[in-house]
């Protein structure tokens, strides 16, 4: 059987609090909610389970995990998480104003009594400031992505750029190798007809001479 503890609490919840969190037994804690409040709970598995006469003093998973549930001025649950280890963070938004209770609870082992060290820190109204330092730290990341792009982009441009330059400098030499062969080819052609004629010259002369002899 569950037994249900209900601490009504006279002073800050925004300080944190730790307890022992025994096994069947739900602690709660009450607090004034406004409407449209976000309400941001940290809550922590500081220990594991420990037997009535042993001290220690270990973080621990646990299984199963111990409960929280938060219910409204309805008494319906509104939010509902599990810690199973170490530090985790709980949030939602009051929709009406009323008090508000945060409870805690393990659920049972038939084989054994332990209890767990938990704490557990609610703050009305700060993820608000959670949320626009989330979206700072967003804006940054993205911000560094875009540079990281922009760099990479610049690089690309000027490995592009880099590359243009290599072809016409390679295309100018080309054009100036071209241009060079083909005044050889010239030179050789106007070579080799001066040879030519030349050696017609020589031909037509020499038989010529050995006519008239």
């Amino acid at each position: 059987m569950k037994y249900i503890i209900l601490l009504a609490l006279l002073f800050n919840l925004n300080q944190c609090i730790s307890f022992y969190a025994k096994e069947g037994v739900e602690k709660c804690f009450s607090d004034e909610v406004p409407s449209q409040t976000i309400v941001v709970i940290y809550h922590e598995l500081m220990s594991e389970g420990v037997a009535k006469n042993e001290k220690r003093d270990i973080p621990k998973m646990i299984k199963d995990g111990i409960t929280l549930n938060v219910y409204g001025p309805d008494g319906n649950i509104v939010k509902t998480a599990k810690t199973v280890e170490g530090k985790n963070k709980l949030s939602f938004t009051a929709k009406t104003m009323g008090r508000y209770k945060f409870c805690v609870i393990k659920s049972k082992q038939f084989w054994s009594v332990n209890e767990y060290k938990y704490s557990i820190k609610i703050q009305q109204g700060v993820d608000h400031n959670l949320q626009d330092a989330a979206n700072k730290t967003h804006v940054e990341s993205i911000k560094d992505r875009i540079s990281a792009l922009k760099n990479r982009t610049d690089d690309f441009i000027s490995l592009q750029q880099l590359n243009r330059e290599q072809e016409d400098k390679l295309t100018t030499q080309s054009i100036d190798i071209s241009r060079r062969v083909t005044q050889t080819t010239i030179l050789q052609i106007v070579v080799l007809l001066a040879s030519g004629v030349y050696q017609i010259w020589s031909l037509k002369k020499f038989f010529k001479q050995r006519f008239l002899m």
